[in-house]
């Protein structure tokens, strides 16, 4: 598991990267074209993409980084000691995973409901697991390893 977090923290500290590179904000679209900063600045790119472009832009990107770290060390370290890293999760309040809840035991299985009242299966949340599904997006990188989507 070492090898995904190391691997996930060299994607984070890219995207960063990147980002930081990229021209500030705030990235707004006129009519297709892109600008970065305000309507005098020049066009970053006119596309038919345009509002995907500037939904992405630099400032969103490091918030996502901000936000995949805290989920990638809350992780790693409030809930490896307390939920194992292997398994599935115990639903008692000890692990940092408690999003997953309300869980009800009952038939000899856990359950969760959703808004409609329908009862699923709990589903395994570990911290493995969270490392598995945040590295999903960079599985086209030539360091990323096909056992980590299974």
């Amino acid at each position: 598991m070492d090898d995904l977090i190391a691997f996930l923290r060299a994607r984070l500290d890219e995207d960063e990267q990147t980002a930081r590179a990229a021209k500030p904000g705030p990235w707004q679209t006129d009519g297709g074209d892109v600008y970065a900063g305000y309507r005098t600045d020049a066009v970053v790119g006119h596309t038919d993409s345009a509002e995907h472009i500037a939904r992405h832009n630099p400032a969103r990107v490091m918030a996502e980084v901000y936000s995949k770290r805290q989920l990638l060390d809350s992780s790693a370290a409030a809930c490896a000691p307390a939920c194992g890293s292997v398994g599935r999760h115990s639903f008692d309040r000890t692990c940092a995973l408690r999003w997953m809840g309300p869980v009800e035991e009952a038939d000899g299985g856990q359950w969760v409901r959703d808004d409609t009242g329908a009862r699923f299966a709990a589903p395994p949340v570990t911290p493995e697991w969270v490392f598995r599904v945040l590295a999903l997006p960079y599985a086209g990188h030539p360091d990323y390893r096909s056992t980590w989507s299974s």
